[in-house]
């Protein structure tokens, strides 16, 4: 929570009615902004304040003292929910100087009410340039230093780093709900490792949702038990450990998962467990090869140079609908290696690359 206002914002109290009871204009008011601070205190408490959508602001073109700011929505620091329906052209002026806060805020004004007909509130934004924050609430949409007088305002060239007369859009709050994708996956081992596998998966679920928008679901079974429902799975690691002959169920099972377009990702967990990986994925119709240096496992959504270490090595090959390592991905997801303990750093790296491996295989669906 940023502040204590929206706790402040939770109404004490609301009017208790009974028959007979006289609603005068102060009752009537004080019932419908019980429901009114009842609003603005769950939109705080849930989403915080700042923008929910659009209201991007951009220079016009060819420059001048005109910003655009496009449709969108935002939430003040007070809950009002803040709508501007149509585009907003914003005029600088050519005689701005110094840092100047672009502003978003709530307004209200009453319309109608001639005599004793109806009255209303319409809620309204003001859209103003300030040359400080001010103390009642307000949404920034964008900032800006104007260092010569009458400058066209421009687009940033580096929006890490922009210059005078360019718009700066690094303190805009942005509080946009995530798209939490569920991601269900099935472990399957053979070995006497099956704990150390789950319990990395279980660390790199743990990860996911600080680095994603991944949530994992992670269930476990033996590779050589009854398998069924694996359309449910978006993703199914088998782990090996020495040499394995799969049972014609597990490979039929296995192969009819793969022709759904789902992904399958295989790893050999030690020197004896690699040729039975490699002739169980032949059985599927997976060919590994070297993965190319274009590879999405290298760039999205983290950038590696190089795969970074697992358990033993960081070599892994992709076939048409599976990953096959011999690195032990799953091993130092919960900081193991051959040689120790991984470093902080490289844990971190690890569970990168494994976010990598889960966007790389829904993509496969």
């Amino acid at each position: 929570m940023k502040n204590n206002m929206a706790f402040d914002k939770f109404p004490e109290k609301h009017i208790s009615p009974y028959d007979g009871m006289s609603i005068t204009a102060d009752v009537w008011a004080q019932a419908h902004d019980e429901h009114r601070t009842a609003r603005e205190a769950h939109t705080l408490n849930l989403h915080g304040s700042g923008i929910i959508t659009g209201l991007e602001v951009v220079a016009n073109d060819p420059a001048d003292q005109y910003v655009f700011i496009s449709p969108g929505a935002a939430v003040d620091s007070a809950g009002n929910i803040i709508v501007v329906s149509e585009p907003v052209a914003y005029d600088f002026g050519s005689s701005s100087e110094g840092t100047l806060f672009l502003l978003l805020a709530h307004g209200e004004r009453e319309v109608g009410g001639a005599k004793k007909s109806v009255r209303y509130q319409q809620y309204e934004f003001v859209i103003t340039a300030r040359p400080t924050l001010p103390k009642r609430p307000t949404v920034e949409l964008a900032r800006i230093h104007i260092a010569d007088t009458g400058k066209p305002v421009k687009n940033a060239d580096d929006v890490n780093h922009p210059g005078d007369e360019m718009l700066d859009l690094r303190f805009r709050e942005i509080i946009a709900p995530q798209d939490e994708k569920l991601v269900r996956v099935l472990i399957l081992g053979i070995g006497s490792g099956m704990d150390n596998i789950v319990s990395g998966w279980d660390h790199l679920a743990n990860a996911a949702p600080q680095l994603s928008d991944y949530k994992l679901a992670v269930d476990s079974a033996k590779a050589d038990a009854p398998l069924s429902n694996l359309e449910n799975y978006d993703l199914i690691y088998f782990g090996m450990e020495g040499a394995f002959l799969p049972k014609a169920a597990t490979t039929k099972a296995l192969t009819e998962y793969l022709e759904k377009g789902k992904a399958l990702f295989v790893e050999a967990l030690d020197d004896g467990a690699k040729d039975s990986s490699l002739a169980f994925l032949k059985k599927l119709n997976q060919i590994p090869k070297k993965l190319s240096k274009n590879s999405t496992l290298l760039s999205n959504p983290f950038l590696f140079g190089a795969l970074p270490d697992g358990f033993v090595s960081s070599h892994v090959e992709e076939a048409d609908q599976a990953l096959y390592s011999t690195a032990a991905y799953s091993l130092a997801w919960r900081g193991q290696s051959k040689a120790g303990s991984l470093s902080r750093a490289d844990i971190r790296s690890a569970h990168e690359w494994g976010i990598n491996l889960l966007h790389y295989c829904l993509q496969k669906e």
